[in-house]
């Protein structure tokens, strides 16, 4: 009997085992499938970024900790503070439900805004940065705090006088901004106010927003992308 049981107990696990595989399948299918549909990527490269992001993440989970720990690592230049703040910045940029982590879905939607999304797709992710307690709105101390960080990881050689002598001129630029973007007067920058203003006068924060575009899209892409997988080409291919 103690034989039989053990061979009904593996048999068991057997089946268990194939039950799993396959409803892991089904679940990747499904996830593709929607991801697909929401993204500006195709098919096969959602596959290729899904295999990417499990092979780094198995678990599925890629934590702040590790995404600034790189960050940091990888861009050479600049104090390592400022550093750890702007990768902070990014990350939670994709982390859309503030869990503190970040999953695939938020992982890929993110990536489709950066790399091949419309100019309101990615002028409502540069908001998300912007956003720094995530109440959907700009203050001023944000935009002033998230553009001053910018500059100080543009110019990594820069004393704290120099900083120090620039905030007048920040500030000026923070004021010329919410004079034009601020229609309501509130104090405060809404998503639909910064997206339509910025549409409408683009040259206002195309520096910043570039800088912080260019820098998201390296430090993410390098996380999970080997050499030569950079670009994501549309015909490359996957299987199931």
């Amino acid at each position: 009997m103690s034989k039989m049981g053990g061979l009904l107990s593996k048999l068991q696990d057997q089946i268990d085992m194939r039950t799993n595989d396959g409803r892991r399948r089904r679940e990747k299918r499904h996830l593709v499938e929607h991801l697909t549909r929401i993204t500006n990527f195709r098919e096969s490269e959602v596959k290729k970024w899904y295999r990417l992001f499990f092979t780094d993440c198995p678990d599925g989970i890629l934590t702040e900790e590790k995404f600034v720990h790189f960050y940091v690592a990888y861009f050479a230049s600049g104090e390592k503070g400022r550093k750890t703040a702007m990768a902070k910045r990014i990350f939670r940029a994709f982390d859309r439900d503030g869990s503190g982590t970040v999953d695939f879905k938020e992982y890929l939607t993110g990536m489709s805004a950066l790399l091949r999304g419309s100019v309101v797709e990615k002028l409502k992710w540069a908001f998300n940065m912007y956003d720094l307690d995530g109440n959907g709105e700009i203050s001023r101390v944000e935009l002033y705090n998230v553009l001053k960080l910018v500059i100080e990881l543009r110019s990594p050689e820069a004393t704290c006088q120099d900083l120090d002598d620039l905030e007048p001129a920040l500030e000026e630029m923070v004021d010329r901004i919410f004079e034009d973007l601020d229609k309501d007067r509130d104090g405060k920058l809404q998503m639909r106010e910064f997206v339509e203003g910025i549409r409408r006068n683009p040259n206002l924060l195309t520096l910043q927003q570039d800088q912080m575009m260019r820098a998201a899209t390296v430090a993410i892409q390098q996380l999970h992308c080997p050499p030569g997988n950079m670009g994501m080409s549309s015909d490359s291919s996957d299987s199931e």
